[in-house]
């Protein structure tokens, strides 16, 4: 069933934002702490309009910090085990601003389509004859932006 006309405006709403943070993350391989905060208020001011303003606010921002705990932990964790960062901070930060707009509960479906998107991506390099290997980096923004959108569309809102 396709989303209806407030939900398709609700899932393009950040798209200003995903489309920079994405396309910067290509050029400069960074997200701008700009664009990523100015997707979380706008993430926040997008929750406080589906309730009560101040309990959808705090439920906004919490599950940002705990989305932003949960992914700099990983990547500290994975830093640790590899001797190196898997996952820029940049990211860390994107995924923490993108659980304002969707909550904790878009967060699995989001970073599975980030994931699968950029394992295809990755895939379709290797077929067009580019040599990757474990150390090779993949911008990572094109691709949570992809699964905020997905996730959006798929009815989490926060």
């Amino acid at each position: 069933m396709p989303p209806d006309l407030p939900d398709l405006v609700l899932a393009l709403l950040p798209l200003p934002f995903t489309l920079a943070a994405a396309t910067i993350d290509l050029r400069r391989r960074i997200i701008p702490d700009q664009v990523n905060l100015a997707l979380l208020v706008l993430g926040v001011g997008a929750s406080a309009l589906r309730g009560p303003a101040l309990p959808q606010i705090g439920a906004s921002l919490a599950a940002s910090a705990a989305a932003f705990l949960l992914a700099w932990s990983l990547r500290a964790a994975y830093a640790r085990l590899r001797g190196r960062t898997g996952l820029g901070l940049g990211d860390v930060k994107f995924m923490g601003a993108a659980a304002a707009w969707t909550g904790l509960a878009g967060l699995p479906l989001m970073i599975l389509v980030a994931s699968l998107s950029a394992l295809a991506a990755f895939g379709l390099a290797v077929l067009a004859g580019r040599r990757l290997n474990g150390a090779s980096r993949l911008p990572f923004a094109p691709f949570l932006a992809l699964g905020l959108h997905v996730a959006l569309l798929a009815g989490y809102a926060a």
